[in-house]
């Protein structure tokens, strides 16, 4: 399968001012140290608990104290559709900064694949969406969907289902929610249930297995196997961090 060509790099900035813009979305995640940004009419700072969100095409001046270094993913519109309806700062909640820290633990290790970079993106852009995406107006079709798979993950879920939920045809339903969502249901459907399997290898006693029946798989193969291709380490890999 091929992937939309996207970066997720780490970098410095110095402390002169500088302004652009790019024809990407662009996030920006912290490290060490403080980035001052403005995005076109609105300024603020990339900060430990505080994200930016610079939308393509966006003029955007930056200046950085002396030590930084900052985790900044590239991300082609096609990718993103929604991302330039969020606020362009973010508050990082603890999961989210823990999350930060495990992409940037990954960049550090050479785990980088361009498949895997896709599914670990695809999941921060979720995550951020749910925290801070309460003015995106769904199709009220799109919604019921979206509602149904939130539901329903931990089951055995059809698209022919969710298609039905929302009245479309699946040909439909994937079109028009790839539109709003920037993912096809059944790729949505997926990140809901790999978040949620991190949360519980973190936070939780479960086994694998029972992680596994937790998040709608019923095959403890198939589930790692989607875990490794997602994180780009199997699952026992984080139920022994959490130990």
């Amino acid at each position: 399968m091929k992937y939309p060509e996207i970066g997720l790099h780490i970098r410095t900035y110095d402390d002169e001012v500088k302004s652009h813009s790019h024809d990407h979305h662009q996030l920006v995640l912290p490290l060490v140290g403080t980035l001052f940004l403005s995005v076109d009419s609105m300024a603020g700072e990339v900060v430990q608990h505080r994200a930016a969100i610079i939308p393509s095409g966006s003029g955007h001046g930056f200046a950085a104290t002396e030590d930084n270094r900052f985790l900044v993913a590239d991300l082609p519109e096609g990718l993103a559709p929604a991302l330039d309806k969020l606020p362009c700062f973010v508050e990082l909640d603890s999961a989210l900064r823990h999350y930060v820290q495990f992409l940037h633990a990954q960049v550090m290790s050479g785990a980088g694949a361009d498949a895997t970079q896709h599914h670990m993106l695809l999941l921060l852009l979720q995550l951020l969406q749910e925290r801070h995406g309460s003015q995106l107006k769904l199709d009220r079709r799109v919604h019921a969907a979206k509602q149904f798979l939130d539901d329903h993950f931990h089951q055995p879920i059809s698209m022919a289902e969710a298609a039905n939920v929302a009245h479309l045809s699946i040909r439909q339903l994937n079109d028009l929610f790839r539109h709003q969502v920037g993912m096809t249901p059944h790729q949505y459907l997926t990140e809901v249930r790999m978040k949620e399997a991190f949360r519980l290898l973190e936070q939780s006693g479960l086994s694998v297995q029972r992680v596994a029946d937790a998040v709608g798989y019923s095959s403890l193969s198939a589930f790692s196997d989607r875990f490794r291709r997602h994180f780009g380490k199997p699952p026992s890999h984080f139920r022994r961090l959490s130990t």
